[in-house]
């Protein structure tokens, strides 16, 4: 009797290990054995919803930015998205976050990590040091998690109009369903909640409703009439998939 229980909890250690090696495998496969030359990166997309009478917004906007710049661009990407006729709102901006919070609470600061794979309202901490580390640590974990997707983007300028192009590759061994593909466009800024101000949000053009793996979709944005001399330089793009029902962002990229 003690024989055959230890035969079978070994059995199911060994079954436990089978498991745990194959999800390592799926990911390592999603990395390198896509058939792609380069390694994947899990891209991190922020969405900070502000508003100008908050008064501990510009806390959180001080936390994220520096968090912006010890990342970068290739890792993270910082959005501020205005909300309730403060100036900088625009419809598009009122709109995502109402899809966003539907029927819940609302109110500002309202942080979006890859959409609602992570939702943090108000400061983590009081402290803004610990908020600094609360924040890392939650972006840490949405970088270490496998890539599904692969994102290009080209960006060109046509008169007044932003136009970005590109393909999106379903990198995984799995079919993904119900994802979208969407975009913004922000400028640069050098006041407080201004650094990274959403201007546009494209309308969502969706992907097929059972996307395979190693299939490439194309797709195109046009932006509003945005485009001056004098903020050319300080206009950018940020494109991602999004998923309609759950509204997790799986992979975003930043368009320069």
């Amino acid at each position: 009797m003690i024989y055959s229980e230890n035969k079978k909890n070994y059995l199911i250690l060994l079954f436990i290990l089978f498991i745990f090696m194959s999800g390592i495998d799926i990911c390592y496969a999603n990395k390198e054995n896509s058939g792609l030359t380069d390694t994947v990166t899990q891209v991190v997309l922020l969405e900070l919803f502000v508003q100008s009478d908050c008064t501990t917004c510009p806390q959180v906007e001080f936390c994220l930015e520096d968090l912006f710049w010890e990342y970068g661009s290739e890792m993270i990407i910082l959005l501020e998205e205005h909300l309730w006729n403060d100036g900088y709102d625009t419809e598009e901006t009122n709109a995502r976050y109402d899809w966003y919070v539907t029927k819940g609470r609302k109110g500002t600061p309202d942080l979006f990590i890859n959409g609602l794979a992570k939702r943090i309202q108000g400061l983590l901490c009081e402290d803004l040091e610990e908020n600094y580390y609360c924040c890392k640590k939650i972006i840490d974990s949405e970088l270490n998690k496998c890539a599904t997707l692969k994102l290009s983007a080209l960006k060109t300028i046509s008169d007044s109009y932003m136009i970005i192009e590109g393909k999106i590759n379903n990198i995984s061994n799995i079919i993904l369903e119900d994802l979208a593909v969407c975009g913004m466009v922000y400028q640069e800024g050098d006041e407080p909640g201004l650094s990274y101000l959403v201007r546009d949000i494209f309308s969502f053009q969706d992907l097929p409703i059972r996307f395979p793996p190693q299939i490439s979709i194309d797709y195109k944005f046009i932006s509003e009439p945005l485009i001056s001399e004098e903020s050319r330089d300080k206009l950018h793009a940020v494109i991602f998939v999004q998923n309609l029902k759950t509204k997790e962002i799986f992979q975003a990229i930043h368009v320069d």
